[in-house]
Parts: C-alpha cells; structure tokens; sequence
C-alpha cells in the first residue's frame, strides 16, 4: 500500500489515546462505572442456594473519558475482574483490536490502523526499497477483498505472472475476506528468500489459479529513461514517487536533453502514487507558476499546494501516458498537467485512471503504530475531484489484448504519443 500523503507525525487524538490508555489499565482518579459493573446473573449452587460473586473493587476510569466512550473502559474493567482466564489477557492485543473495531466503524477503505511491523515496511518502501513481493494493492470495490492495482516493474509480483485487477483469494491457504490493506501487506510481505502462495482470480476471465512468488528485495527504481528509436523524443517512465524521485526526474530531463530530445513521455502508467511533496516537485518541473493540486477537508478548509520555481521542462512538447494502474499521485501529476482539469501543459493519453484521490496521513500512535486515515480528498488545479472519478485522457486508447512480453507486441499508447508530439513538433518518423 503505498502512503500518500504528507508523512507529518503529530500527537495521537485523545478517543485513540484513551484506547491505549484503558488497555494499559492507566488512570487514578475518581471511580466513573455504569450500572453494567454492579449487574450479574448469579447461578444457582447445587443446594439450591444463589451464589453470590465475590465482591471486587472497581477500577478508577480516568476523568478525560469522553462523552460516549464510557462504554470502552467498562467493558475493559470487567474483562480484567472477571475474565476466568484473566492471566491470559494481554494489553497491547485488547488496545490494537479497539482501535481496529473503531477504524472499521467508520467504513472508509482508505482509513487503517498501522502496526508497528507495518508502519516499519511502509516508510521502508517510501525510501526506495523494501523486502516482499513487489505489488501494489487495495481494496476491492466492495470492501470485501484485496486486489492487484499493479506489479512493479522488475519484481518478483511481475515475474510471476500477476496482472492488474487480480482479485486475492487467499494468502498461504487464509481467507482473505474482509482484511483490509494493511493486514494483507502484512500477510503478503515477508523476508528475501521465503515464499508466499496466493490464491488469485482474474479479473476479466474469473478464472482461479495459485501463484507461488519467491519474496526478494524490491529496489524501487523510481523511473527509467529512454530515446525513443527513429524519433528524438525521450521517454520517462516514473514507477513510483518516493524520497529520491524528484532529483531523479530533474537528472533525467537533463539527459534526454543532452542526447537531443525534442519532446518528452511521461509515463506514469502503473504508478500507484508515493509522496505528495514528490509528486508536487516533479509536476513544477514542467509548469511556471499556479497550483499543482489543492485539498479540502471535511470541515471544508482548503489548502494550496502550488508550483515551485525553477522547473527545467517548462517549454518542451509534453505527453503524459496513463492507464488503470495510474493512481494516486500519478493522477494528481496527470490532471494538474491535462488541459481540461489543469494547466494545459500536456496531453494526456491511454485509459481512465484508478480514482484514488483521498487525501491520507499516518498519525504515530504511543505503540509505535500509527493510524493511516483519510483527512480530505484532492482537487485539480481547475477544480476535478479524482476519488472515484478518475482522470479521463484526451485521447483514449487501450492496448491491444495480446501478450506484452512478445516481440511482436505493439504499445499503441506510445504509438499514439509519438504521432502527439510529431504533431506538436511538426516533426516525422522516418520512413512516414
């Protein structure tokens, strides 16, 4: 699952900060129980006799308990009292599963609790490299399973065959019915070397298979350039935007320019997003001055995220390849750039984009957890809402359906791309 959003880490919100409180048994002040402290259903000895419980103290529930949650510190204390097993009880287990029941609660696929082992793997991956399968996933659209967005290039999750769109069965034989994304990172990710096996179902055939993956060291590459053959055109094709990605992109303009490119591809096709401060660096390579995108809460405050000066490519013929594995910050790149939600910089080819445009942010839990949640939703310099909605291309066009790894295989988005920009540049290939 990749984070973005800014990786701003603020105290923890007092309703979670009770959670882990109460689990710990924290809290010396006046006594606040309910009537369902006082309350049992005494059974009858075999004398006929009612035998009455032994009368045990009640534990003081700190005075900050909001309105509301009164109920959590009940239910606890009456677990720590009167559990038959109250040995086995264990504190950290009981404050992660309130957390997890209140995040369920609220419905929103793109809103979870973040484990400490996880919240370790996620900002790995933020980094550039981490140790799993190389996949990006989430939640499918009715909340009940995980599924593919997209296989990195170059990974394991590539190599084994998995598509986008690929529904997630089951992981090592588990069920994968009603996990959200953070348990199925979890599940799926693992030490170089150990294997995970997952039970997969096509998106457009149903057919159902097992795929066994070999986990390695996923090295993230953020992008990879190119000339292309017989036209001065080069080709940057962003695979995710993480710490590194916004120097990498500067570099890589700078060498297509060197090696004579008249015009430029973005590629962001199966890019699932990463940093927004990435994301914005790299749209202000290509754009003089406005917004890049803007957010608005959900008490309806905005906020601005504008173009920086000093942007290398701001003249130079542009076209900005997309598809369905394109989501998140690939999205926000692509309509701030697109001439009906942006600025008009670039034409934008391939098909509808994934949708994801909710506005995340990890909160660092006392754990050392964290809480990833939706705070806002992104809008495009003109005003298009992504969540749900996609970037539509200018010009559509999808891939044929034959096998890409053949060399017979024709990428008729980049053909498309390159009749763009001899368009724009008033160049032609040879031999046309």
């Amino acid at each position: 699952m990749s984070i973005f959003g800014r990786r701003t880490f603020v105290s923890f919100a007092a309703g979670v900060f009770l959670v882990a409180a109460v689990a710990c048994g924290g809290g010396s002040s006046a006594t606040k129980t309910g009537s369902v402290l006082g309350t049992t259903n005494a059974p009858l000895l075999s004398n006929g006799e009612v035998a009455t419980p032994t009368a045990l103290p009640a534990i003081p529930a700190p005075d900050e308990v909001p309105a509301g949650l009164e109920v959590i510190w009940e239910a606890y204390s009456i677990l720590v009292r009167e559990y038959v097993e109250r040995e086995k009880l264990d504190p950290r287990k009981l404050s992660e599963a309130a957390v997890k029941g209140m995040v369920e609660a609220i419905g929103d696929r793109h809103t979870a609790y973040v484990s400490p082992e996880t919240l370790r793997l996620q900002n790995s991956e933020l980094e550039g490299e981490f140790q799993g399968i190389g996949a990006e996933i989430q939640a499918s659209p009715d909340g009940k399973r995980i599924v593919i967005v997209t296989p990195l290039k170059g990974t394991p999750a590539e190599a084994a065959g998995l598509k986008p769109g690929d529904l997630i069965l089951a992981v090592n034989g588990e069920d994968t019915e009603g996990w959200s994304v953070v348990d199925a990172v979890t599940k799926i990710r693992g030490p170089k070397g150990s294997q995970v096996t997952l039970r997969i179902r096509r998106l457009n055939s149903g057919e159902e298979l097992d795929v066994s993956i070999v986990r390695g060291v996923i090295e993230q590459a953020s992008l990879a350039i190119r000339m292309l053959e017989d036209v001065p055109y080069g080709v940057i094709s962003i695979n995710q935007f993480t710490a590194r990605s916004s120097g990498e992109v500067r570099k890589a303009i700078a060498d297509l320019k060197g090696q004579g490119a008249k015009g430029l591809v973005v590629d962001v096709r199966g890019n699932p997003g990463g940093l927004l401060s990435t994301t914005v660096d790299v749209a202000s390579e290509f754009l003089t001055e406005g917004l890049v995108t803007y957010e608005v809460d959900g008490r309806g405050n905005r906020r601005d995220w504008r173009v920086k000066a000093g942007g290398t490519a701001k003249d130079i013929p542009l076209v900005v390849l997309v598809d369905q594995g394109s989501a998140s910050g690939s999205e926000v790149l692509a309509a701030a750039l697109q001439a009906k939600c942006g600025h008009g910089r670039a034409v934008l080819i391939g098909q509808k984009t994934f949708g994801k445009g909710s506005v995340n942010t990890l909160r660092e839990l006392s754990n050392g957890g964290g809480l990833y949640l939706t705070f806002a939703r992104w809008y495009s310099p003109n005003g298009c809402l992504i969540e749900g909605a996609g970037v539509t291309p200018d010009v559509q066009v999808a891939l044929p359906k034959a096998d890409r790894t053949n060399a017979a295989f024709e990428d008729t988005q980049m053909s498309a791309a390159i009749k763009q920009l001899n368009f724009q540049t008033g160049l032609t290939a040879k031999g046309s």
